[in-house]
């Protein structure tokens, strides 16, 4: 697996002041657990994301941690509220190295 993936967060572009948004969030990764074996007999070593973490203007809002039973390309669905214009920042953190961020803009009216 690389150390990087492809990333696709949906959420609104746009949202009153006060308003309750949705946000998704998927990252293309295998999660593999650990647990499997080759047809060899070999274990096949860990490599999953272990934390998702979303920062709203550098104040977290949302936080998770992934766990080996989690399935491939894991899908993430969470609200929050809409109180300024401004940055969301989604971080994915895993094994070997793994790192994936990506930041998408919010305009409150």
């Amino acid at each position: 697996m690389s150390k990087t993936s492809r990333t696709l967060v949906t959420m609104p572009k746009v949202a009153t002041k006060g308003e309750v948004i949705a946000i998704r969030v998927i990252v293309q990764h295998d999660m593999e657990s650990g647990f499997r074996h080759t047809q060899q007999g070999e274990r096949i070593p860990r490599d999953i994301i272990r934390e998702f973490v979303c920062t709203y203007n550098g104040q977290e809002v949302f936080r998770a941690d992934l766990h080996p039973g989690v399935g491939a390309n894991p899908v993430i669905n969470f609200f929050t509220v809409a109180t300024e214009t401004g940055s969301l920042e989604f971080k994915w953190i895993g094994d070997n190295g793994y790192a994936s961020s990506v930041t998408s803009q919010l305009t409150v009216s």
